[in-house]
């Protein structure tokens, strides 16, 4: 079934079953409802093009701004969304850990799920294997399940889609080995290749929020790691350092100066020397 709508990549081309999924999904979501919808499957797959189809669809003012790549900013745009629009966050956890990120998705997911209730927003969750969703999120609060697959033939464009019911007893039945076997999806359906969005403004944001998240873990780690010996010699004689400066009646301003150490430090080593005492 072909829709009148052409934007950027997308000619309008949508699986009937699909389209008539999301023409119910605008008309419920008139009477008070939100709209979360879980797309799964492997990575590079097809998910962040038939979510911006999905969202585009559903809010025709969906646009570039509401792809969300970090849970920081997914949580900023729903509070910034207007009733009924679209949002998208798209998965982006290429060489992490999937227990950690999925540990800080199910997190963020809590803290917005009223928020998108009570804006009436369509939201459109990517992400690897929904049964790694917290299970309210993924059984109760989501309307349906788009299983993208490729097969054995590696052909792209293909999906699988099981409504709310159907939903929860896959949860429960395939939640140990992720298996999708049982019960099976209320329809298959296929989709073709085409951005809602400038291709390549979005592979640039998507880069950008990849880079950031790598080099946020970065950090992280380096601040994680034990100090050596020396380091820890050293630390430990500025700390003293900067205790007796300051017993002797030395402002914080002036022993920043004359040990050329930052102030945030000083205070840090003082706060902490003043809880041990």
């Amino acid at each position: 079934m072909t829709e009148p709508m052409l934007h950027h990549g997308w000619e309008g081309y949508m699986d009937g079953y699909l389209k008539a999924v999301l023409d119910t999904a605008k008309r419920v979501i008139k009477k008070d409802w939100d709209m979360v919808f879980i797309l799964d499957g492997v990575e590079g797959g097809g998910k962040s093009v038939l979510a911006q189809q999905c969202a585009y669809y559903c809010d025709p003012t969906f646009n570039i701004e509401r792809i969300c790549f970090t849970p920081q900013t997914f949580i900023a745009t729903i509070n910034t969304s207007q009733k009924y629009q679209s949002v998208v966050y798209d998965e982006c956890y290429a060489g992490m850990s999937s227990r950690a990120a999925m540990s800080e998705v199910n997190r963020m997911l809590m803290s917005v799920l009223a928020e998108i209730r009570q804006k009436n927003l369509f939201v459109f969750l990517l992400l690897p294997a929904f049964h790694e969703l917290d299970k309210y999120a993924s059984v109760w609060r989501s309307r349906g399940l788009i299983h993208i697959y490729t097969g054995d033939d590696f052909t792209r464009g293909r999906f699988a889609f099981w409504n709310a019911e159907r939903k929860k007893k896959l949860y429960v039945a395939g939640k140990k080995f992720y298996s999708y076997k049982w019960p099976k999806p209320n329809f298959y359906g296929s989709f073709v290749n085409g951005y809602v969005v400038d291709e390549q403004e979005y592979r640039q944001k998507k880069l950008e929020a990849l880079t950031y998240r790598e080099k946020t873990r970065e950090n992280k780690s380096d601040k994680e790691k034990p100090l050596s010996n020396l380091a820890q010699k050293q630390q430990k004689q500025r700390d003293t350092l900067i205790r007796r400066l300051s017993e002797s009646g030395m402002i914080v301003k002036d022993i920043a100066k004359l040990g050329g150490i930052d102030e945030s430090i000083i205070y840090a080593v003082l706060n902490r020397v003043q809880s041990e005492d």
